[in-house]
């Protein structure tokens, strides 16, 4: 008699030789019992766990002249018709091979037929995603409403090809890739039958190799046989397993895995490299190599890891060791850089230089210093006391509005503070900024006979609380005091001496007054600074018009061409006082336009930048101020109303209340048209 493969030899002839499958074994089961046989049935699954020998039960159990329990007996002629491939009312078809519409028509024709020796015919059609869309078509009726003696199993490892319409008229059941232990038992059952001497390692390795699919696992056993075999003489070992299937021995991965969990560079390579140069299946070390780190996360985690992993006691011993020295966030990050790049490995075309990439890069991402723990180092330094001094530095949301934070060495900061690291000085100090260098600079008024003739026009009406130009004077001079640096009273202006040396002393007095109408402590500015190489500074053009049209353009440039349309509206509250010199003066009012002050400070080196680029002059600054009274009557006004209202929601006891009961304050009040506040 011919050799017979083991793969072969070993097909289960009944539900119950199935292995791994027993849900569905039931299931067709009771279906024969009780007679409630579909017309149609769709199996789905990887290769090699048994879609079409389920197919071939089920049909045998569904003709069988004398069933058992909805098992087939195996010893009647439709039986063994069926085993033997004999019988001419199973029809087997494999899609792959006839994928034509016309097959599908001759199909339909042959349904038609009634069964010679059997109760049913019965049409196994063997991956059926292979079928073209025609096909399908035509066989839609047919599957839908078949005649009574007909009855349809389709099988197919990828049904997501399959049709929608086609998988609604079947019952669908899903195969399960079968466990290794249970692989593993069948195969010592098949050794022990044929009297073969292997090792429970070996076929360990055979079940594990094989992925979940009965006949390969079936295949690589008789393949195994072949190659270590020697007629029962001696037993094939574990260790040959693995050569044959380029596997890495126990020893050898717990070396690797130690180097890769103590974040051992050279280790994890050297052992990479020993490997390749032994043959190993670089793919398969790889799939390894995720193995155990899922297995060692999973013996930290949870109690019985033996439940989850398919492996051997002594590998889940080796897990545990590992885990308890091993911590567990640093393990799921390797499994989590390792998995993700898995697919890329069968492309790769050096697969040793992509696995040592990936391993090396995979544990500096793993082994580095985490955020969460910073903060819990943090945590603990604050706990003990150490971060005491910090909690004196004031936040910067916690600020008083208009105050920023200048350095110890800064002149801002007030001389007799100066012991602490920062000052908090006020906004007003620093508002003028180098168009250039874009650091803060203080600047005094110029002199009268230095200051350019403004266009004349109608005056800006002044509101009724607006204060005269003495009292904002006074208040210039206060805010000059407040920043703690003293401002020179401006020269008079000095007339050109009359003579035969006339022209050349007006020269002389032009460039002394071009000189003093900028004065900085900033040596960037000094008329004959190193830095400008002695050229004096200029002024900005007459031209230009008014400081009103001006800052008009300016406006129009901000909101036309960058674009910052809130800038604009934000620029478009302020009034432009004067240029003096080379710097363009513009107030806010302190009460009314604080928010618009902010937003044009915050924007001030931009501005001043654009001012240059407007006036010709590339020494133009921009000075902002706040004073009082610069508000409209409008603003005023509503100002006052909204006072008002606030002040009668702090006289309501609701309010009152409510405050008290939430810890909180009054913010703000709407409403501003009401009159009142209501009651409730």
């Amino acid at each position: 008699m011919a050799y017979q493969v083991i793969a072969r030899k070993w097909r289960p002839q009944k539900f119950s030789d199935m292995v791994g499958q027993e849900q569905l074994s039931r299931t067709l089961r009771n279906a024969v019992m009780t007679g409630r046989i579909a017309h149609a049935y769709l199996f789905v699954g990887p290769r090699g766990i048994g879609k079409t020998t389920t197919a071939r039960i089920f049909a045998k159990a569904i003709n069988c002249l004398h069933p058992v329990d909805g098992e087939p007996c195996c010893q009647c002629s439709s039986c063994k018709s069926i085993a033997n491939e004999t019988n001419v009312d199973v029809i087997e078809i494999d899609a792959a091979t006839h994928t034509q519409v016309e097959k599908a028509r001759e199909l339909c024709e042959d349904v038609l037929h009634l069964p010679i020796s059997s109760k049913y015919k019965i049409y196994i059609i063997d991956e059926v995603h292979m079928l073209s869309k025609s096909a399908w078509n035509a066989l839609l009726k047919t599957i839908e409403e078949p005649p009574e003696h007909a009855k349809f199993i389709f099988a197919t490892t990828e049904v997501n090809k399959v049709l929608p319409t086609v998988i609604s008229r079947c019952q669908r059941f899903d195969l399960r890739r079968i466990k290794t232990p249970d692989i593993a038992a069948r195969l010592r059952l098949i050794c022990d039958t044929e009297k073969i001497p292997v090792t429970d390692g070996a076929l360990e390795i055979i079940a594990r190799y094989a992925d979940g699919g009965m006949r390969d696992a079936q295949s690589l056993l008789d393949q195994m046989i072949s190659f270590f075999g020697d007629g029962g003489k001696s037993e094939i070992t574990e260790d040959q397993a693995q050569n044959l299937f380029g596997l890495a021995a126990n020893a050898d991965m717990e070396n690797l895995m130690r180097a890769i969990v103590t974040n051992d560079r050279a280790g994890a390579v050297t052992a990479v490299h020993r490997l390749a140069e032994e043959g190993k299946n670089l793919e398969l070390l790889y799939e390894e190599i995720i193995s155990w780190l899922r297995g060692i996360l999973l013996s930290r985690i949870v109690d019985d890891p033996a439940q989850l992993l398919e492996a051997s006691q002594e590998k889940v011993e080796l897990y545990r060791s590992f885990a308890s020295t091993a911590n567990p966030n640093m393990i799921q990050r390797l499994m989590e850089q390792l998995a993700s790049s898995g697919y890329l490995i069968r492309e790769a075309i050096n697969k040793q230089v992509f696995v040592e990439s990936i391993l090396l890069k995979a544990m500096r991402i793993a082994h580095a210093v985490q955020i969460e723990d910073l903060i819990a180092r943090l945590n603990q330094l604050r706990n003990a006391g150490e971060l005491d001094a910090v909690r004196s530095v004031v936040p910067l949301y916690e600020m008083p509005v208009g105050q920023i934070v200048v350095p110890r060495d800064s002149p801002l900061a007030p001389a007799a503070g100066r012991k602490t690291a920062v000052q908090i000085v006020p906004a007003d100090s620093v508002s003028i900024r180098n168009a250039s260098a874009q650091e803060p600079v203080k600047k005094t008024p110029a002199p009268a006979a230095s200051r350019p003739e403004p266009a004349v026009e109608a005056p800006r009406p002044a509101p009724e609380s607006a204060p005269s130009e003495p009292e904002r004077r006074e208040e210039e001079t206060a805010s000059v005091e407040m920043s703690g640096e003293d401002e020179p009273e401006p020269e008079p202006p000095r007339m050109p001496e009359s003579g035969p040396s006339g022209t050349e002393q007006t020269a002389e007095n032009s460039e002394s007054e071009a000189s003093d109408s900028i004065q900085t402590d900033d040596p960037e500015y000094s008329a004959a600074s190193p830095d400008n190489d002695g050229v004096p500074v200029s002024q900005m053009p007459r031209d230009n018009g008014s400081p009103e049209e001006l800052w008009q353009r300016m406006i129009i440039d901000v909101r036309d061409n960058l674009k910052k349309h809130f800038l604009a509206v934000a620029m478009a509250d302020g009034t432009p006082e004067r240029i003096t010199g080379s710097a363009l003066t513009v107030a806010f009012d302190q009460d009314y336009e604080m928010l618009q002050y902010q937003t044009v400070e915050k924007e001030i080196g931009l501005l001043a930048r654009r001012l240059c680029d407007l006036s010709g002059d590339p020494a133009s600054t921009l000075q902002i101020l706040r004073r009082t009274g610069l508000a409209t009557p409008m603003q005023i006004r509503e100002r006052e109303d909204v006072e008002k209202l606030k002040r009668q929601a702090e006289e309501n006891a609701l309010v009152n209340d409510a405050l008290i009961l939430f810890r909180g304050h009054l913010a703000d009040a709407h409403n501003v048209g009401n009159d009142r506040m209501p009651d409730e």
